[in-house]
């Protein structure tokens, strides 16, 4: 069993991001959709100072980002394993004419992928369609972000939440 806490389009709002933090203590993994608007070592200090310093952090860039020196080291598009049976892509979704399922679809299958984390619309998402799963947080901004507990057959149990 493994807890992801999921946040996208932080826009740089650190005390909505220190009290999600301090409120899902028990993640062993970060994914973060993007859009984060400060230095990415700043959001890596801020994750590791309230979670763990050997905290799993997983982020993208979202369209935002490109103003700060430190997210050219972030790529636009990520895979790997969540579970014994899911792999999933996390991208922010600008890239994808403000993320149209067809194309996120598209992207996933390309890489393998059942599951996509995404943001930049700043809507909860939870739904299946091109046999893909769309999740995403909502905008941390906004107070809104997820949480995903893979079970012990590898699926996943998904909880949309807001501060």
């Amino acid at each position: 069993m493994k807890k992801y806490l999921v946040i996208s389009d932080i826009h740089g709002r650190e005390t909505k991001l220190e009290a999600v933090l301090e409120k899902n203590k028990d993640v062993s993994c970060v994914i973060v959709c993007g859009d984060i608007e400060m230095e990415t070592y700043n959001l890596e200090q801020i994750i590791q100072r309230h979670l763990s310093p050997s905290i799993d952090i997983r982020m993208v860039r979202g369209n935002c980002d490109i103003y700060y020196s430190t997210s050219s080291r972030i790529l636009d598009l990520i895979a790997f394993p969540v579970s014994s049976t899911h792999r999933a892509m996390v991208t922010h979704g600008h890239l994808y004419g403000r993320a149209r399922m067809d194309l996120l679809a598209y992207a996933a299958k390309e890489k393998e992928c059942d599951t996509v984390f995404y943001g930049h619309i700043h809507q909860q998402v939870d739904e299946t369609m091109f046999g893909v799963r769309f999740l995403n947080p909502g905008a941390l901004r906004n107070g809104e972000y997820m949480t995903v507990i893979t079970d012990d057959n590898g699926e996943l149990l998904v909880t949309h939440l807001s501060l």
